[in-house]
């Protein structure tokens, strides 16, 4: 995309910079010359924002001068969205300089850490210069009238930096006011958009499978011509139509929600795509005004924002409520909330879960950890060619981000968490943002090669989702073939890596763009890939949720993962709650060196520290950044010792990915035990105390996965009644449905492990066992409790 103007700015250190300097990897120099007092050279920043402020500050010995250089466009954003600039200006006498890079409300440093590049001969040895910076004097804003030989001085690569230091006052607290200012969103996508070749159907029993994969292997974006076969959704009047699909064929948007920097006051800002490029007016709660902002605060909003967008040309866009942070009952217990256990729900519904709170509550966990709560592919009424009715793992494959799962709606998790709150218990939630859904798994018709067809997904609130996985009809509302499009975010063609296996497990760019196990994979390079889903992040916070797992954090990588965090950093007023943790899925096997040992750009150890660092994120909020330990329970440390604190680890015994008999996920060997596959409640039970008992490292958060026993006909289902196969209605023989009966999850009295009947089809309740309610009570410094205590007696 080109910017219009980008200045550097190069003027006096007046002890005015508040930010903790940090090198980013948001920009960095990549070469210099220093010629006749000519200070010039390039440099690459990404891309984040339309407005972006980049200032070379340099001194001359102990003064640092003052006059601005303007930098002009040179080429990019590249394919990982970074752009390249040139700057060249008058310098006389110079000697040092760092750049800093300004944009959405954060700086960026390079090099960062108050160090400087120092300006010598072309070595890249040059001997450090100590330098103190202290307010200038208004004499000393003169340039020198001292002229320096005319020797060239030229880097063809970054220069070693100097450790010159410079002395600046702490960071300035904002204080806590409003109206809030919100930072600008990222565009949708570049515009204009160029033209694409017309599609033809394929012939025989074709389909455009390939048309979209990678054009090379240094290619990873879909081209920006894609971008013509978006607005696929059949418009009102259309026999296809329903309501769910709203006017998403002409209108779609989402709203953001930016707090102040103590979460009592917010904007509200409504970002819409329209097709026709209507005027749009925004209803608040029933008052109508032309301005996409509402300004909201703790004092007069509670309850639910309704917001309703119309354009001039009639089309609607009904967004589902917003609830706020302030909204959300306190909790302090647990070392607020940096030092206890969670207990993973897994397939609870949220009703059930609201009720198991009181038990959670006496037996002494921080927290639990609900499915991903996003609307989410819910299969139809028919199987899949496996036989699985509705399987589980549908809910990991995203349509929307519209919190409407089949565990409950919006208003139901809201109730959820705002009553476990009320009992002192947190509520976490698995975050799916790597991906969207499988290829092929959407609402269009399908056929494989072998001229079989088969019918669309629905998803588990209605909403449309196009990919072009085994497709092979013309849409008859873009005249073109398919193309990947969820309106109810929106994301589209652009918002993906283009299609390209998963084929190596070494390689840090195949590992975070490749497409695992066929899912639709997310540009998260891509600025308003990572501020929707920044997005989607506070919004759930703003139901009272206190933090999230990272589902496949792995495959998103460290560099845009920090890029992320930062975004929703920014947008809860400049960091996260005191009460916050997230934690990153990272399955380590046979590339542990470069995913973590090594310290290199993959390595979420070390490595992933700096980045958020550079990201701009406080060493207080880092410490709330955890890794899942895939390592535990057989090979932790991975590296042969804690490069970074274990207390920045989450651990577990059976987790849920391992929750398929055939799965491989994690090797325990004898060090550990999964429930569904041993089926050994003795054995089972050892492992969980043992997770609490051990003192062999300083761990700060432990999780407990209570889940249920698969069917015994092997059903991938969960029993909250919707995988039972008597809802099954297709043609279909229901003898070959794999299904899974109703269970209620929530018994009051009910023991952990079925009180040792492990049964197919049931929920464990393994967190209920009260040895290992025990084990964890000690852990955080509690009283030993009993089964009548807890409210089961007769449990063991």
């Amino acid at each position: 995309m080109m910017f219009k103007s980008l200045f550097l700015l190069l003027t006096f250190v007046v002890g005015i910079i508040a930010a903790v300097e940090t090198r980013a990897s948001q920009v960095k120099l990549l070469n210099y010359d220093y010629t006749n007092s000519i200070l010039s050279g390039s440099i690459t920043v990404q891309n984040i924002a339309y407005e972006k402020v980049v200032s070379v500050f340099w001194a001359a010995g102990n003064n640092w001068q003052s006059s601005p250089i303007k930098a002009q466009y040179a080429s990019g954003p590249d394919g990982s969205g970074y752009e390249t600039w040139t700057f060249s200006g008058n310098a006389q006498a110079a000697t040092d300089f760092y750049i800093q890079y300004q944009v959405s409300g954060q700086s960026y440093y390079d090099p960062g850490n108050y160090v400087n590049y120092h300006i010598g001969a072309a070595s890249t040895t040059t001997t450090p210069v100590k330098t103190t910076t202290t307010t200038p004097s208004s004499s000393s804003s003169a340039m020198p009238t001292t002229t320096p030989s005319s020797s060239s001085i030229k880097t063809t690569t970054t220069p070693t930096s100097s450790s010159s230091t410079t002395t600046r006052p702490p960071p300035v607290s904002v204080p806590d006011s409003g109206p809030v200012k919100p930072s600008a969103i990222p565009p949708f996508y570049s515009a204009p958009v160029p033209s694409e070749a017309p599609a033809s159907p394929p012939s025989g029993c074709g389909n455009y499978n390939g048309k979209d994969s990678c054009a090379s292997g240094s290619t990873y974006t879909v081209p920006d011509g894609a971008e013509n076969r978006r607005w696929q959704t059949p418009p009102k009047g259309d026999p296809t139509y329903i309501d769910s699909f709203q006017s998403y064929r002409s209108l779609t948007g989402y709203a953001d929600i930016q707090y102040s920097s103590a979460r009592q006051y917010a904007a509200v800002v409504v970002n819409c795509l329209s097709r026709a490029g209507e005027s749009l007016t925004y209803e608040f709660n029933g008052a109508n005004q032309t301005s996409n902002v509402y300004q909201a605060n703790a004092k007069s909003n509670s309850g639910g924002l309704k917001i309703t967008v119309y354009g001039s040309s009639g089309s609607t866009l009904v967004l589902d409520p917003l609830y706020f942070i302030w909204e959300a009952p306190a909790i302090t217990s647990h070392s607020d909330g940096q030092k206890g256990a969670i207990v993973e729900l897994f397939g609870w519904p949220y009703d059930d879960i609201a009720q198991e709170c009181t038990f959670l509550s006496k037996a002494g966990y921080m927290g639990l950890k609900i499915w991903p709560p996003q609307e989410h592919v819910f299969g139809s009424f028919y199987y899949e060619p496996d036989g699985q009715f509705r399987p589980w793992y549908f809910a990991y494959q995203p349509v929307s981000y519209r919190l409407q799962s089949r565990l409950g709606s919006r208003e139901q998790l809201r109730s959820m968490i705002q009553t476990c709150r009320k009992q002192g218990v947190r509520v976490y939630f698995d975050a799916v943002i790597n991906h969207m859904t499988g290829n092929g798994y959407d609402i269009q018709n399908h056929r494989n090669g072998d001229c079989s067809l088969y019918s669309g997904h629905n998803a588990s609130t209605g909403s449309p989702y196009f990919t072009w996985g085994q497709t092979f009809l013309i849409n008859p509302f873009t005249n073109t073939r398919p193309t990947l499009e969820y309106p109810a975010v929106p994301y589209g063609p652009t918002d993906f890596h283009c299609e390209r296996s998963l084929s190596s497990w070494t390689d840090g760019q195949t590992i975070t763009k490749g497409w695992l196990v066929g899912l639709t994979d997310l540009n998260s390079e891509k600025p308003y890939v990572q501020d929707r889903i920044a997005t989607y992040l506070v919004d759930v916070m703003s139901l009272g949720a206190s933090g999230f797992r990272v589902d496949a954090a792995k495959h998103i990588g460290p560099a845009m993962m920090a890029q992320i965090y930062a975004r929703v950093a920014q947008k809860l007023g400049g960091s996260f709650p005191s009460d916050f943790i997230t934690w990153n899925e990272v399955i380590l096997g046979g590339e542990k060196d470069l995913l973590a040992c090594s310290g290199g750009e993959w390595s979420w150890y070390t490595n992933f520290n700096s980045v958020l660092s550079g990201a701009g994120l406080s060493d207080d909020d880092i410490s709330k950044i955890k890794i899942w330990s895939s390592d535990y329970p057989k090979e932790f440390p991975a590296c042969g010792s804690w490069v970074i604190p274990a207390s920045r680890f989450v651990i577990q015994n059976d987790d849920h990915d391992q929750q398929n008999p055939g799965s491989s996920s994690r090797d325990m060997a004898d060090k550990g035990s999964v429930l569904v596959k041993d089926k050994d409640v003795a054995k089972h039970r050892k492992f969980e105390v043992q997770l609490f008992d051990r003192t062999d490292a300083d761990w700060s958060i432990k999780a407990v996965l209570s889940s249920y026993m698969f069917a015994a006909n092997g059903g991938a289902g969960f029993p909250d009644g919707l995988s039972d196969c008597k809802l099954y209605t297709g043609t279909q023989s229901k003898n070959a449905c794999l299904g899974m009966e109703y269970d209620k999850a929530f018994v009051a009295n009910a023991c952990g492990y079925g009180g040792g009947a492990l049964t197919a089809g049931k929920y464990t309740r393994v967190h209920r066992d009260v040895s290992i309610v025990n084990a964890m009570r000690r852990w955080v410094g509690l009283a030993e409790t009993t089964s009548d205590a807890l409210g089961i007696p007769g449990c063991a």
